[in-house]
């Protein structure tokens, strides 16, 4: 048993896991299966409304599924959590489960791409309202509510620009108008911000990143209190169908033993590479919250874990696109492709990949310029990837 007030590395380790009770495994097994065998004790209980313990269907729920939702709910310091088969899953379910034709939705303006789409699209079509904040705050809230607001959306670190919203400031401000309030913790990890201390009223995760941590598969969570989890498992989950496989789920139990480890070491690598760069003469500009100098700092500094600001930089090359897509083409250590969150140190290029379906004057408002290179700081020895840029950044001197 694990004891009520263990540390984070503890629960990390342990939560959501116990040895197998008739083979004695110390890891459990992934149960591979779609369906469940009734006997007549369980059916019984079953139709009596007892469904404590009990498995029907694979789209329901599953026993290595339940394990890492007990997991990363005792990371969050939530009272349930769901996994689903993708961030965006979350996102959606998560959004989906306020609201219903002529309702609105208020977001703040820089958000992931996939999300913005959702929003601005998948939802408009649906008849749901939507409203994109500059600014979060207290004013530009009440001039953007409308009468049928239901949820105020943002993001603990905003993709891909690294700003750190007044998180209490958004929560009062919800709380005194009744707008149910969903976080993407993502960038954060329960390891450096636990929102639902703060007020928040649902979190929302990537899995797929932080969480697992190894790029091996896609997954999200979603946490909240039991009614609100229980009302989307029964309700839109069944119906729409986003299931983890019990791999995926497996996995990210895996990866989640070592969360502390790793987000240790990404943030780490993070202030030194930002630190290195941010005098650097063919760089315009370093973004990272542990930045004395940063906007949000201050932000940073009030939630997160003291003396850790995240895993995630973003330089700003002198020059545009060709110039930035330039240093990421001679890199030789630092991968070129989509995702973050990974023991490889990842770049991308937001004007042309996650934010690349969105006009470039509206990426512009977001504070995304063309020559941004997103950078997840991995875990590699950082000298190496300094030396690595360094050179890729010598390129644009020939």
């Amino acid at each position: 048993m694990i004891p009520e007030h263990a540390a984070f590395e503890t629960l990390a380790v342990h939560a959501g896991q116990e040895p197998d009770e008739e083979t004695g495994a110390l890891v459990a097994p992934v149960f591979m299966t779609s369906t469940y065998v009734f006997t007549p004790e369980k059916m019984d209980r079953y139709l009596s409304g007892d469904k404590e313990g009990i498995f029907t269907y694979g789209r329901s729920r599953n026993p290595t599924q339940n394990a890492l939702q007990q997991k990363i709910a005792a990371l969050e310091g939530a009272p349930a959590s769901l996994a689903v088969a993708s961030g965006m899953a979350a996102v959606s379910l998560a959004i989906l489960n306020c609201v219903h034709h002529g309702d609105h939705v208020l977001s703040c303006h820089t958000v992931y791409g996939g999300t913005h789409a959702l929003i601005s699209k998948v939802l408009s079509e649906f008849g749901i309202d939507h409203s994109f904040v500059e600014e979060m705050t207290e004013e530009a809230l009440n001039r953007a509510v409308k009468p049928r607001t239901k949820v105020l959306y943002f993001e603990t670190v905003y993709n891909p620009t690294l700003a750190i919203p007044d998180i209490e400031l958004l929560v009062r401000w919800a709380k005194a108008k009744g707008i149910t309030t969903i976080i993407d913790n993502t960038f954060a990890t329960p390891w450096l911000f636990r929102p639902l201390e703060h007020g928040v009223d649902v979190v929302i995760h990537s899995s797929t990143k932080y969480i697992n941590g190894h790029g091996d598969l896609i997954g999200g969570v979603i946490l909240g209190q039991a009614d609100f989890i229980d009302k989307i498992r029964s309700g839109i989950y069944q119906e729409l169908g986003p299931v983890p496989a019990p791999m995926n789920c497996y996995l990210t139990l895996r990866g989640l033993k070592t969360l502390h480890l790793r987000m240790r070491q990404h943030c780490e690598n993070a202030m030194a590479f930002a630190e290195h760069f941010s005098a650097h003469p063919l760089v315009e500009k370093v973004v990272y919250p542990g930045l004395p100098d940063d906007p949000s700092h201050e932000n940073a500094k009030k939630y997160f874990r003291p003396g850790f600001y995240g895993g995630m930089v973003c330089i700003v090359v002198k020059g545009g696109i060709k110039e930035a897509q330039r240093v990421i083409d001679n890199l030789h250590i630092a991968h070129y492709c989509v995702s973050l969150g990974d023991l490889d140190t990842l770049v991308e290029q937001p004007a042309t990949m996650t934010h690349g379906k969105i006009a470039p004057e509206e990426r512009l408002r977001m504070g995304i310029p063309d020559s941004m290179i997103r950078v997840s700081l991995g875990v590699e020895e950082i000298g190496d990837i300094i030396a690595d840029f360094e050179q890729a950044l010598r390129r644009l001197e020939g």
